[in-house]
């Protein structure tokens, strides 16, 4: 129950808002379409679960030391290339799924172009809120995330040859991925308070 609960937690913190949006914002959308949209924000919500976004207790609640409202608390490296890893294939194939979603569900991206920067910009987030988490904000990670989005594009655009990967009801709105993702990151980042259940164990 205690691994389920914070899980379920998470989720609702980035999914609560985009569906409020959803529905109040949203309503000429057709059903299929606000589906895949849940679907794509579901891939985001795990997105910043396994990168570990920052948020509001990252600045006011150091969890190592204690210390208060601390704002650059993880480390920066600005140099590419300069210490690949593992990790950096992993960051590749995180993003692929990002590629291969965004133009099955916005026409605005069935090209390469608006892919690559949509790859970049979701993974500057995620870098950007890891300065005030004890993490590390890394370009390597930024370029392999930017990477992993283009080869999920490509692989979309191959199998789209063989079989239908377009959702017919897409919107043409090249800023409804960006508004969903910022509202989704936002969520996480005001709502989301991991100690509640840590301090529910201690008691």
């Amino acid at each position: 129950m205690y691994f389920i609960l914070p899980t379920l937690y998470s989720l609702l913190c980035v999914m609560a808002p985009c569906i409020i949006y959803m529905v109040f914002f949203c309503k000429k959308n057709t059903l299929k379409h606000n589906i895949l949209i849940l679907i794509f924000m579901l891939y985001c919500w795990k997105v910043f679960e396994l990168t570990g976004t920052g948020g509001l207790t990252d600045i006011f609640y150091r969890p190592d030391t204690g210390r208060k409202f601390s704002l650059v608390q993880g480390s920066v490296n600005l140099v590419p290339f300069s210490g690949l890893n593992i990790s950096f294939i992993l960051n590749i194939v995180m993003c692929v799924p990002l590629g291969f979603l965004l133009p099955i569900i916005w026409k605005s991206y069935r090209k390469i172009v608006p892919v690559f920067l949509a790859g970049a910009l979701f993974s500057l987030i995620i870098e950007v809120s890891q300065i005030i988490t004890t993490r590390a904000t890394d370009i390597d990670d930024l370029i392999a995330n930017t990477f992993g989005a283009v080869i999920g594009f490509i692989l979309w655009a191959v199998l789209s040859r063989v079989v239908s990967l377009k959702d017919k009801s897409s919107t043409v709105d090249y800023l409804e991925p960006y508004i969903y993702i910022l509202i989704g990151f936002t969520g996480k980042f005001l709502l989301y308070f991991p100690f509640w259940f840590a301090f529910e164990v201690l008691s």
